[in-house]
């Protein structure tokens, strides 16, 4: 069966155009920025959660590594310089940890560079990044925060921060009036942009223009807070304005991936899609940890047909955000297009571990159950195991005209694969038959046959005395 991979190929543009678009509308749950580019799931479906943005690769540029910030930070014990110098030997053995894959030891390194007072706002933000690869929500939660606290114009921890706060089901008005709060007690940039990535969340796009507005005039020359202009702009379809202002930020840093990212969605926004490929493409070039790049590049080498290539660029983004559930569902569809039935199988199974309201994925199983050949799982218990999953994704509230196709052609294909059994099982008794007719056939004609020939030794030969033989008897003997 072929007919739902043509369907999902035919609306996979439309489903990753219509993505972008409700990830700039901020009409979500979750955060707007970043948002990994949907492949393969039910047009409509929602947006997928952002992951979190991953572990700086160097010591920052600049010895301060933070913009300036709206308002003077509260005071704290500033390290010697031989501290300082300590802490980035810290930071640098804590890089290093972290690419050889020892989570634990980077996370220690990071938060002991954190601590000594250094001029690091990076060493907070990754070992917040460290804790939540490791599932430490609470002790992420309190590096973010405790890095806002030192550099309140670090925009990247509190981005972190509200994320991390999203992705643990805090409700968008109560995270308002918490960054509120803090904003009262120590105005910053980077809280201000965090304010303005839940006020996208919650569709407050005019408010959320304001926050990144006030967060610029603070610091005209913030990158994060840049980006998020650039989503409130786009969430009103602004395109245009917003390209402009992601420009801008590329001019600032144009090594910044998450510029490259959002421009990416700017372009398939606007119909440039061969320009969106090549702008995602360079963000996931700039940093190979940063996750949503690659998800998002992955997901539209998938709608080219390259799944190869998609596949390589999200098995990236999932080892860097192992947490995302909507990047292990484009994982599977990769998969999926490879005909790798069981890799696919357990990307998608491993995105409703996740996420069990993720219902994409319950859809996109049916369709690899109906689609892909599974070695050792018999055609006729596939098709039926596919309706089952429609039978999920419907019952988890799942809604698509297509699955009314999708359920006749598979009753269909079990009609036809039902009828090929019963060939099958005829023709299996019949040459059984016909092998028990010969063996008996045999069997009869080996007993009515007659007993074969002695093979024993031949009799002896008596010699007969050579001489005259009488034809007729002597009387009388001999005299």
């Amino acid at each position: 069966m072929r007919m739902a991979a043509r369907m999902a190929r035919a609306a996979l543009l439309a489903t990753l155009f219509a993505t972008i678009l409700s990830s700039c509308a901020g009409a979500r749950k979750t955060a707007p920025a970043e948002v990994a580019a949907r492949a393969g799931g039910p047009p409509g479906s929602p947006a997928a959660e952002p992951a979190t943005p991953s572990v700086a690769a160097a010591l920052p540029r600049s010895a301060g590594g933070s913009p300036t910030p709206a308002s003077a930070p509260p005071a704290r014990v500033k390290a010697s310089p031989e501290a300082e110098r300590q802490a980035r030997a810290q930071f640098s053995h804590a890089v290093k940890l972290q690419e050889l894959g020892d989570l634990e030891g980077a996370a220690a390194a990071f938060e002991a560079a954190r601590r000594s007072g250094a001029e690091l706002p990076w060493a907070g933000f990754n070992a917040g990044v460290m804790q939540e690869r490791l599932g430490h929500a609470d002790r992420a939660t309190a590096d973010y925060e405790a890095t806002i606290e030192a550099f309140p114009g670090f925009a990247p921890a509190a981005q972190n921060l509200v994320r991390l706060w999203l992705r643990r089901g805090r409700p968008l008005d109560q995270l308002e009036r918490e960054l509120r709060a803090r904003l009262a007690r120590a105005d910053g940039v980077a809280l201000r942009v965090g304010l303005a990535e839940v006020l996208l969340s919650g569709g407050k796009n005019d408010a959320a223009e304001e926050e990144c507005k006030k967060a610029l005039k603070a610091d005209e020359k913030n990158v994060p807070a840049m980006v998020a202009l650039a989503n409130a702009y786009a969430a009103r379809k602004r395109f245009e304005l917003a390209r402009m202002v992601l420009e801008n930020a590329r001019q600032v840093d144009g090594t910044d991936p998450a510029v490259w990212n959002r421009l990416g969605f700017v372009e398939l926004a606007l119909g440039n899609r061969p320009q969106a490929i090549e702008n995602f493409k360079t963000a996931a070039s700039l940093r190979p940890d940063y996750s949503e790049a690659h998800a998002n590049y992955g997901a539209i080498l998938a709608s080219a047909d390259d799944f190869s290539g998609a596949a390589q660029e999200l098995e990236l983004a999932v080892r860097y955000a192992p947490g995302s559930a909507a990047t292990w569902l484009d994982l599977g569809n990769a998969f999926r297009g490879l005909q790798a039935f069981e890799k696919a199988e357990a990307a998608y199974r491993k995105a409703l571990q996740l996420d069990p309201s993720l219902n994409d994925a319950r859809f996109n199983l049916a369709v690899l159950f109906l689609d892909v050949a599974r070695p050792g799982l018999p055609t006729l218990q596939r098709l039926e195991q596919g309706l089952t999953w429609f039978d999920e994704f419907e019952k988890h509230g799942g809604t698509e005209p297509r699955v009314a196709a999708y359920r006749k052609d598979t009753r269909r294909e079990i009609e036809r694969e039902k009828k090929r059994l019963v060939r099958e099982e005829k023709d299996r008794l019949r040459k059984e038959a016909d092998a028990r007719r010969r063996a008996e056939e045999e069997r009869q004609a080996a007993t009515a046959a007659p007993a074969p020939a002695s093979t024993g030794p031949a009799p002896a030969i008596v010699p007969v005395p050579a001489g005259p033989v009488s034809g007729k008897l002597q009387e009388g003997g001999d005299k």
